[in-house]
């Protein structure tokens, strides 16, 4: 059995023990569900530590003492993923950062670490200038932060979940516990992700930043600028976007972004797009009923033709047909 991913949890003065608390308890959660057993000690996924600055308690804003289970510089095993929780910010002004804990973070960073940012603790990752370059998400009362202090980030605050490379970040609680979901998708698989999520996410259908865990299959390949435009697409794809858009997202000509698209992912961009939308179309048809064309303008097709011919395509049955056949699965078999 592969050893248990290494994760630290930041804490320190001022931050959230609560959320700190709650994503430890998740990644814990998805490591029973996984080997169906109640025995944390065999049943995890994930090594879970807060790591503080020193091994002395710090104090969470609201005044609640925590006791870190090591320090960030203390031997052990290197980190595959730094999480940042939230911390309590007074004003506008930068987030104040150790240079000690700077030094960490990019080191970590550097060695391959995934970096995970909460609500405000995004503005910590900030502060480190390793967000520079990158797309993230965030609370809307720090635009005028990132506009003032971090213009190289492009701030996001409308998007719940954005994922750049290894720069993750998520703000609310639902986009939190897909964050995780993410994490266990990354270094467990999809089916792994989709026994976590059916525990922690609402019965509603997936929100659009979901579609990441859809296509995780395709994204077992090493290049760094098609995954951007993949993440690109899998934020957007309800909207009017293009192949064009997704090269200029990845900075690549056209004709570059094409053959390179296709060399990793095995399909073409516009497949891509078609598929993102096709999978979400697929939710909303087993979760709820309504007219089909309105399905397919909330899924980013123009008209219901488009919608039905790539359905077709990619599903070989009619939405209808789909749909008909999720209400059968979803019956109780007949008593015996």
């Amino acid at each position: 059995m592969r050893k248990p991913v290494q994760v630290c949890i930041y804490v320190d003065d001022g931050c959230w023990a609560g959320v700190a608390v709650l994503i430890k308890e998740l990644l814990v959660i998805a490591g029973t569900l996984y080997s169906r057993s109640f025995d944390l000690g065999k049943a995890g996924l994930f090594q879970i530590r807060l790591a503080g600055p020193s091994e002395e308690a710090v104090r969470s804003f609201t005044g609640t003492m925590i006791t870190p289970d090591c320090a960030m510089r203390s031997k052990g095993p290197a980190p595959d993923v730094v999480i940042i929780p939230p911390y309590y910010f007074l004003d506008a002004q930068p987030a104040p950062l150790r240079p000690a804990f700077r030094r960490w973070l990019v080191r970590a960073y550097g060695n391959g670490a995934i970096l995970l940012g909460f609500d405000s603790g995004v503005r910590v990752l900030a502060e480190s200038g390793l967000l520079n370059g990158h797309e993230v998400t965030g609370n809307l009362s720090d635009q005028k932060v990132f506009a003032g202090h971090y213009p190289q980030v492009r701030f996001s605050p409308h998007v719940p979940l954005v994922i750049d490379g290894r720069i993750v970040t998520a703000t609310g609680t639902a986009p939190s516990m897909d964050a995780c979901a993410y994490l266990v998708s990354q270094f467990y698989g999809e089916a792994a992700a989709h026994k976590f999520t059916r525990y922690t996410s609402p019965v509603h259908g997936p929100g659009h930043e979901r579609a990441e865990l859809i296509n995780v299959a395709w994204k077992n390949h090493a290049d760094h600028r098609v995954k951007q435009a993949q993440e690109f697409i899998e934020r957007h794809f309800n909207q009017d976007i293009s192949v064009e858009d997704a090269a200029r997202r990845a900075a690549m000509s056209l004709r570059n972004f094409s053959r390179r698209f296709h060399s990793a992912v095995g399909m073409s961009a516009l497949n891509y797009i078609s598929h993102c939308r096709v999978e979400h179309a697929k939710k909303m048809l087993e979760l709820r009923g309504g007219p089909v064309l309105q399905v397919a303008l909330e899924c980013g097709f123009n008209n219901e033709a488009s919608f039905r011919r790539a359905f077709h395509q990619i599903c070989e049955q009619t939405p209808m047909q789909y749909r008909k056949a999720a209400v059968l699965r979803k019956q109780p078999a007949p008593a015996v």
